[in-house]
């Protein structure tokens, strides 16, 4: 109420659901009409480590060796993580219809994969379907390719996620 923005969310949202829920990408995602393409880990390392898991949710430190590495982690923990990737990607299903959008979601233990030449277009850079992200990003760009939604098994199946810098 005190930004007015109920004015800016979109319409079919605010008529079924909290107008508070509007502002999640489950929700946002469904009313944008611009051609997107969403580029990130399914384990991003920022979100684990900030967000889903900062030091203060976790006094007994249980945690600790899981966040800072995912190969630490023990059979529960990559449940919740698990559970945490299933949740987003059935949040993506809504742009399987949309098809001017692209994806790439792997299963790499990383954030912010477009910054480095080793995890965007080096002969070790994480591969979907034998592609890596440039050349994903750039068959969805260019249009050599239709609806260029390339998704990533669950952690740890890709053994090219090997060769990125650490987190």
């Amino acid at each position: 109420q005190l930004q007015n923005v109920r004015q800016v969310l979109h319409k079919d949202c605010l008529a079924n659901k909290d107008p508070t829920e509007c502002f999640f990408p489950t929700e946002l995602i469904k009313s944008i009409r611009t051609p997107m393409f969403i580029l990130n880990s399914a384990y991003d390392s920022w979100q684990i480590q900030n967000v889903l898991l900062p030091t203060s949710s976790s006094p007994e430190k249980s945690w600790l060796s899981c966040k800072d590495n995912i190969g630490n982690c023990n059979s529960t923990q990559i449940k919740v993580l698990d559970e945490i990737r299933n949740t987003m990607i059935n949040d993506l299903k809504v742009i399987n219809d949309k098809a001017d959008w692209g994806m790439f979601i792997d299963s790499c233990f990383t954030h912010c994969q477009t910054l480095f030449r080793i995890s965007w277009s080096s002969p070790t850079s994480p591969r979907l379907g034998n592609k890596n992200i440039a050349k994903v990003v750039g068959d969805w760009y260019f249009g050599r390719s239709q609806g260029v939604k390339e998704i990533d098994c669950e952690y740890p199946c890709n053994p090219t996620c090997n060769s990125l810098p650490p987190p």
